[in-house]
């Protein structure tokens, strides 16, 4: 055979090779992963007329949200507040269900904190009928900025050094006047619950990060600081049902201003938001 031929040849089977791989990786591309999704989900509406609602995981990949509207269940999916939340229903914001789900293996609590958000999205769009599309809108945003000129942080937010990691964890302080805390933050690590933030060696913007999940709005930096930070923040939830007495706390502003020198400047600024374009009261279970 000349060897041109053999040579277009050569060219040929390389050329469908190349083909099968690029349609290969196209195959692999639409065959993605699916969303994590919940094996069984129960919901069913509320008319208890109680104002008072909860959502919880539980172990063995148990979620439970009680006397819960549409909204609220869109705001834990997506981790959005409440103005990132256009359109939709009116009944979305009123009407209350009890959600039951579990999901597969035996996941920790924290682990299954995030998978059960994500398993959540898919939930609402089978049971409800939601239907989303993004935009970015100008909105009321907070930025966390520096109380003093001299940009000195509080007491209770300080610059480490990595090295010292090596030494035992630290102690997680707890509310003034509950026994002795047992648990032990590790260097690396967060801690988060209503009214009680810390961080040991981590970066600035996770603070940002567990700040804005607080805050009623966005909340972006601007400080300006960098590299690892240990922070321990506690202020007074603003229900104070269960324990009258703890009127006297703090709010979460007076806590980031005396115990890490830092406060939240209103602003206005470009919000990533959900626009809720389709949503119909839940199937039967």
């Amino acid at each position: 055979m000349p060897k041109h031929r053999r040579l277009r040849r050569c060219l040929r089977k390389a050329q469908a090779i190349v083909a099968l791989i690029l349609v290969g990786a196209g195959v692999g591309i639409a065959q993605a992963p699916a969303q994590p999704a919940f094996e069984v989900v129960s919901i069913r509406p509320n008319t208890s007329g109680d104002d008072r609602s909860s959502s919880i995981v539980m172990p063995g990949a148990v979620y439970r949200a009680t006397n819960v509207t549409l909204r609220m269940l869109i705001k834990t999916a997506y981790q959005v507040h409440d103005d990132q939340i256009v359109g939709g229903p009116g009944w979305m914001n009123t009407e209350r269900f009890d959600v039951s789900a579990r999901g597969t293996g035996s996941p920790s609590t924290t682990e299954f904190v995030v998978q059960a958000r994500l398993m959540l999205r898919p939930a609402l769009a089978d049971r409800f009928q939601v239907s989303i599309s993004r935009e970015q809108r100008e909105l009321p945003i907070y930025a966390l900025v520096h109380v003093r000129d001299d940009r000195r942080t509080g007491p209770q937010l300080n610059r480490t050094d990595l090295r010292t990691c090596d030494g035992p964890p630290q102690l997680v302080p707890v509310a003034e006047g509950a026994a002795e805390a047992s648990e032990r933050l590790p260097c690396e690590a967060t801690f988060a619950r209503p009214a009680h933030l810390s961080g040991r060696g981590r970066d600035f913007a996770t603070l940002i990060t567990q700040v804005s999940a607080w805050a009623d709005h966005v909340t972006i930096d601007g400080t300006g600081l960098t590299g690892k930070y240990d922070w321990d923040l506690q202020w007074t939830p603003e229900r104070l049902d269960i324990d009258p007495a703890a009127a006297s706390g703090v709010s979460l502003t007076t806590a980031l201003r005396e115990q890490l020198g830092l406060k939240l400047e209103a602003r206005r600024g470009p919000v990533d938001v959900l626009v809720i374009t389709r949503a119909e009261r839940p199937s039967a279970n």
